[in-house]
């Protein structure tokens, strides 16, 4: 495997080891060699370099997925700049706070003039690039569009050092300001090396882009495929809701390696007439992010036979640091263990004061990678809650609670904190708490994770008093997140009591409010096999 050190260098790597004339992505309409993505991505570097981003910027990407999103994040790395991927389904105001808080200079985005206001404003973001639609020109911003772009020649790649930064990856905040962890080109590099080696991936092999920008997933496909020279499909946003589509386009295009979270992969089993399509290509199936239901999981290993499937582990702090092959269907209802460290992490589990608990028994794990973060944007006092240095070694602590199974694999209990996963996305709830507080007429609030036997967890708000919903209030309170919140965070129904249980010190008693409504509390700990 090539030897690099920069993200910045993987366009250039993917050419030497498969070739400019080798394809190197598609998104279902549109095909680009290595060669031509290359200087796509060149292009949209010169534009942002032309309108002023200089090395270490941060450079929001604002794009519905497509080969021009995939193009426009090697095109601020190219650039020598931060890339900040952005969810191109979010509410403007969403948006808006993580330009403000990355402190952003420019933004790549297909949006209208309008919308590239709405998130820009109040902003230190001074660029545009729009790299295949012409937009108006925009009070304040100096805007390049697809007709400049095209006439640009591409750049060659800015210089910056393995320990300079990469990306920002963004997830809510408790207090609702959101927070960015910091990646470096090292952590970037070392997990896309790391992946290619541990699945085997190499020219050959086609990977399926699922998720999206914003979710760490994405970096599997945006980092490991250049660096061995595979190609990549980028799944469309409206194709996902397709679970036929879905099953159609994985089969045309033969792709060989599929990484998502387990509500995706469910979805095309048992709605995407799977039996209709040969999808025998697929070698390995990687999931993550969240629990997979035993019963969903075993349905689609025999739906999917020709492919090895993996539970992978990891925040996206730590980018991945477990992993778990499944051999056979699971036959009961035991949960999937996550694993054990894969090579380059390692793990270790704590108790309340940071010494090692006793065998067989849970405590919150804490990983030591390369793969790690720097830190919090501009979040020191996050870092010292999360990271602890023991021996000149830096560790995360994960906030997850895990065990240790009599046969050495570990085994994912809940969480210690109110931090919660809905179809892989990393939700804080009392950052939702705190946007329902925010609405006239709610005296309090709190928020549940609902996890029917289908395996769809969604959010559920419940508020008081339960006047603040009468009159079907509870769908304009709805649309009022929706404008706020990220559209995985807005819970899917409210419901209303008079008062919410509490406990002795006066705070919400989430597990009583659940009780009362009959909904669990998302923090139940599964038996595990000592």
């Amino acid at each position: 495997m090539t030897e690099i050190k920069t993200l910045n260098e993987l366009l250039d790597t993917a050419i030497t080891v498969a070739g400019a004339e080798t394809e190197a992505i598609t998104d279902g309409r549109s095909r680009l060699t290595w060669g031509e993505y290359r200087d796509l991505a060149g292009r949209i570097a010169t534009a942002l370099l032309h309108s002023g981003v200089k090395q270490g910027d941060r450079v929001g990407v604002h794009l519905h997925k497509s080969v021009h999103s995939f193009a426009s994040v090697h095109g601020v790395v190219r650039a020598g700049a931060v890339m900040v991927p952005l969810d191109a389904l979010a509410p403007p105001a969403a948006t808006n706070a993580v330009l403000r808080d990355a402190g952003a200079s420019a933004v790549v985005t297909g949006a209208s003039a309008d919308a590239i206001s709405a998130i820009t404003a109040a902003t230190s973001v001074t660029g545009v690039v729009t790299p295949h639609v012409d937009t108006a020109p925009i009070a304040g911003l100096m805007t390049i569009g697809a007709d400049s772009v095209a006439g640009f020649e591409p750049a060659a790649p800015v210089a910056v050092a393995p320990d300079d930064l990469a990306y920002l990856m963004y997830t809510s905040g408790s207090t609702g300001k959101p927070k960015g962890m910091a990646h470096t080109h090292r952590s970037g590099i070392t997990y896309a090396r790391l992946a290619a080696e541990t699945y085997d991936i190499d020219s050959s092999d086609r990977l399926a882009n699922i998720a999206p920008l914003h979710f760490d997933q994405s970096t599997f496909e945006l980092y490991a495929a250049p660096l061995v020279g595979a190609s990549v499909l980028v799944v469309s946003d409206g194709v996902l809701r397709f679970p036929a589509s879905l099953a159609a386009l994985i089969a045309d295009e033969r792709i060989t390696v599929w990484y998502s979270v387990p509500y995706v992969l469910d979805q095309m089993v048992g709605r995407g007439a799977i039996e209709d399509h040969d999808l025998g290509s697929l070698r390995w199936i990687l999931y993550g992010g969240e629990p997979f239901p035993p019963a969903a999981l075993a349905r689609a290993m025999r739906a999917i036979p020709s492919a090895r499937v993996s539970n992978v582990y990891g925040p996206a702090e730590v980018n991945q640091c477990a992993i778990y092959n499944l051999d056979a269907p699971p036959t009961d209802d035991a949960p999937i263990p996550i694993g054990r460290a894969w090579a380059g992490s390692s793990l270790r589990l704590v108790d309340e004061t940071g010494g090692t608990v006793a065998p067989g028994e849970p405590g919150e794990l804490l990983v030591s990678s390369d793969t790690m973060m720097r830190g919090y944007w501009n979040r020191p006092d996050l870092d010292a809650q999360a990271i602890v240095e023991e021996d000149g070694e830096r560790w995360y602590r994960t906030g997850d609670l895990i065990a240790v199974r009599s046969d050495g694999n570990l085994v994912f209990l809940g969480r210690i904190d109110n931090q919660v996963k809905v179809r892989g996305h990393r939700v804080e709830i009392e950052a939702v708490e705190a946007a329902l507080l925010d609405i006239d007429g709610i005296d309090a609030a709190a928020v549940l994770v609902e996890r029917p036997p289908s395996g769809d967890d969604h959010l559920v708000a419940v508020v008081s008093p339960a006047s603040a919903i009468a009159n079907g209030r509870d769908t304009d309170l709805i649309r009022h997140l929706a404008a706020t919140l990220p559209r995985y965070a807005v819970p899917s129904r409210v419901v209303g009591l008079d008062d919410l249980p509490r406990t002795g010190t006066g705070k919400v008693d989430r597990r009583s409010v659940g009780d009362a409504i009959g909904v669990g509390d998302g923090r139940g700990h599964p038996e595990v096999d000592r």
